[in-house]
């Protein structure tokens, strides 16, 4: 990305600080019709790929030159067509209607200028693939069995892709434009209000000094940031430098310690309450509430962190490895003092959970975070201050008390007049907030806003795809062929849809690597007899493990650079670590329980078998339980833990004695 000075930054900053206005005021006042919606903001958001985002690495990073000036203005032409001719737009026959010569032009302009900037931002390998089936609608029909495709020409490609909200402006770009780039703001604001700081001063005071206290320390502080974050890579970078130093002074080896920072970031993406793009994605996929999804992955991602916590316990207590000194960790109770900072997350999960949509759960969530930061006093604030902030905070709890008692309050006012309104006294009451000022404000609106782009242009691509997909029936076709090479064996078409979607995921972000993987996988599953909940979730995980599974293996290789280990071996100790994360989505798909769904006695077992196979796993890859192990009991402690996973109950039950034997033979043998 440009490191931009001068009067460009200034104007990107504005320029991107009121597309986060906008899509704060849409998520307030209520969004506009879907296309055009996902019209004003691609066209709000593509130009920035040309204007922060050079074309080459040679091209000047502290300047835009005058063609990305040039690209960024044709990108804004398409949207901002779009948005003006709205209504004929929607008012015309697909198919039936010609395309005018301005819309062919401008429909060809947007493919070609939106694989342009996907090359920039994303990559080059989500570009190739969008680019390879714009190409076979047009050409697909010339190829050989079962590749072939119907013949189309050059406008209803267009058309198809420009026109409709079944292309580039599908429903992927809607979530970008709706739920994503409104919780990014979110993160943004929780981060500003001291969250951050204080969930990694949590993660040090209650588990630093334990044995291995900074691996434990990496574990939970990037569970909770890494919901927040939703990035691996971010993640990585955000709480890595911090907590892979300390593993390594107290004696892990670079590698091992990099591992555990990767696989623990990575997690931050399966963990609810806030999953990234992916997880408002699967949810609009599914057409269900965003709830039914968090409930759903909360215990997978527990399993996936519950193992990485357990191995790296072990290996504490197999190498002999301590904690970090009391004196050189926060007071739990200076911690407890501040438990408020967690109130943006409550409150964000009990709306969701009571039926609120995301996008207004979020905003509640913005809220609170702006609020709690009240209470954030400087060591040197003086009484005044306080008891000015303490006057804002209790002005502000009264009103919103108000709007939320009394809603129809606000049916009297226009809904415009009545957002200004709350922005200007948001402004006002933050001159006397002293963890969020109004300076903090305009910056968590402008930094959530500034990571839209990828997510952005990641689902306008990956429409493209949906598009062809649609449009030429090769998804049917895909499916058809898997069920009928997997035959009567669901597993084998497991294994290959988990193929397709780690390596869907090694070139791309999760955002793209879901979507494709969603619409060219998800169906198989399903029409093998699979839960739609389980099937998606099923390729949202190994879309997003592809971060620890080398040879593309990004947030194990981001870690490797900062512990100065090799990114390879770094790269297969994270397999080791979030062996879990490639096992349990099997597991879910034939239990559904682990997924809780069914009644209470199919989740109870689901959970029971779920916390087994992480002691079985974890005891058998450390090679540790109650003491080391021989190469015979970790075969032993394997078996044990592929057995609870079964589906059927007797077998569980037989991989439950099993794991209690070799827990009592270890107890005694090394007593």
């Amino acid at each position: 990305m440009r490191k931009l000075s001068g009067r460009t930054r200034t104007f990107v900053y504005l320029y991107v600080l009121l597309m986060g206005l906008f899509h704060l005021y849409t998520a307030a006042a209520g969004n506009f019709e879907a296309y055009l919606q996902r019209s004003i903001h691609l066209a709000w958001v593509l130009p920035l790929a040309f204007v922060l985002y050079p074309m080459t690495k040679r091209s000047p990073m502290d300047r835009v030159p005058l063609w990305d000036w040039a690209l960024a203005a044709l990108a804004a032409a398409p949207g901002l067509y779009s948005t003006i001719n709205y209504t004929a737009i929607t008012e015309r026959i697909q198919q039936i209607d010609p395309l005018t010569t301005t819309q062919l032009v401008l429909g060809a302009l947007l493919v070609v200028l939106l694989l342009e900037g996907t090359r920039r931002i994303v990559g080059l390998p989500l570009a190739l693939i969008a680019g390879l089936f714009a190409v076979y609608m047009l050409y697909g029909y010339k190829l050989p069995g079962l590749m072939r495709g119907f013949q189309f020409s050059c406008s209803e490609v267009v058309e198809g892709l420009f026109l409709t909200d079944e292309g580039i402006f599908s429903m992927p770009l809607g979530v970008s434009a709706t739920f994503v780039m409104i919780f990014l703001i979110f993160g943004a604001f929780l981060e500003k209000s001291g969250a951050g700081d204080w969930f990694m001063s949590v993660a040090q005071a209650f588990t630093g000094a334990t044995p291995g206290g900074p691996a434990q320390i990496a574990v939970v502080s990037s569970c909770l940031f890494g919901s927040i974050s939703g990035s691996a890579v971010a993640n990585v970078y955000g709480t890595g430098t911090f907590t892979i130093p300390l593993m390594k002074k107290i004696g892990y080896a670079p590698d091992f310690a990099g591992a555990v920072e990767a696989v623990a970031s990575s997690g931050g993406q399966i963990m609810p309450p806030i999953m990234g793009a992916g997880a408002f994605l699967m949810a609009s996929f599914l057409g269900v509430p965003y709830r039914d999804v968090m409930i759903a992955a909360l215990f997978p991602a527990l399993l996936y962190y519950g193992a990485l916590f357990v191995m790296v316990r072990l290996r504490a207590l197999k190498k002999g490895l301590k904690g970090l000194p009391p004196d050189e960790l926060p007071s739990k109770i200076e911690v407890l003092k501040r438990f408020y900072m967690i109130a943006p997350l409550v409150g964000l999960v009990a709306f969701l959970l009571a039926g609120y949509t995301p996008m207004r759960a979020a905003l509640i969530g913005i809220g609170l975070a702006w609020f709690v930061a009240f209470f954030n006093f400087r060591p040197d604030s003086s009484p005044s201050e306080k008891h000015s902030a303490c006057v804002a905070a209790a002005i502000s709890a009264a009103l919103a008390a108000l709007l939320a008692l009394r809603p129809e309050l606000t049916e009297r006012v226009n809904a415009n007049l009545l957002f200004v309104l709350i922005c200007a006294f948001l402004l006002v009451a933050s001159r006397f907030n002293p963890g969020m000022n109004v300076r903090d404000v305009i910056d968590a609106v402008e930094r959530g806003a500034r990571g839209i782009p990828l997510v952005c242009v990641a689902c306008a691509s990956a429409g493209i795809v949906l598009g062809a997909v649609s449009l030429t029936g090769i998804g049917g076709k895909l499916v058809g062929f898997i069920i009928s090479l997997a035959g009567d064996a669901p597993f084998l078409a497991l294994v290959l849809v988990m193929l397709i979607a780690t390596f869907l995921g090694m070139g791309l972000p999760t955002t793209g690597a879901y979507i494709l993987a969603a619409a060219l996988g998800a169906p198989i599953l399903v029409k093998l007899g699979f839960l739609p909940i389980a099937a998606h979730m099923f390729v949202f995980y190994y879309a997003i493990i592809s971060n620890i599974t080398p040879p593309v293996a990004l947030a194990a290789y981001a870690a490797s650079s900062i512990a100065g280990a090799d990114p390879n071996r770094t790269g297969f100790h994270a397999m080791q670590l979030g062996f879990m994360a490639y096992v349990v989505p099997f597991a879910f798909c034939y239990d559904p329980g682990l997924l809780m769904q069914g009644g209470p006695a199919a989740v109870g077992w689901g959970l029971l078998s779920g916390v087994s196979a992480v002691v079985a796993f974890a005891s058998m890859w450390m090679g540790y339980m109650n003491g080391p192990l021989n190469l015979l009991t970790r075969l032993v402690l394997c078996v044990a833990g592929v057995l609870v996973l079964s589906v059927w109950p007797a077998v569980t039950a037989v991989g439950l004695a099993l794991l209690a034997a070799v827990w009592l033979f270890t107890r005694r043998a090394h007593r």
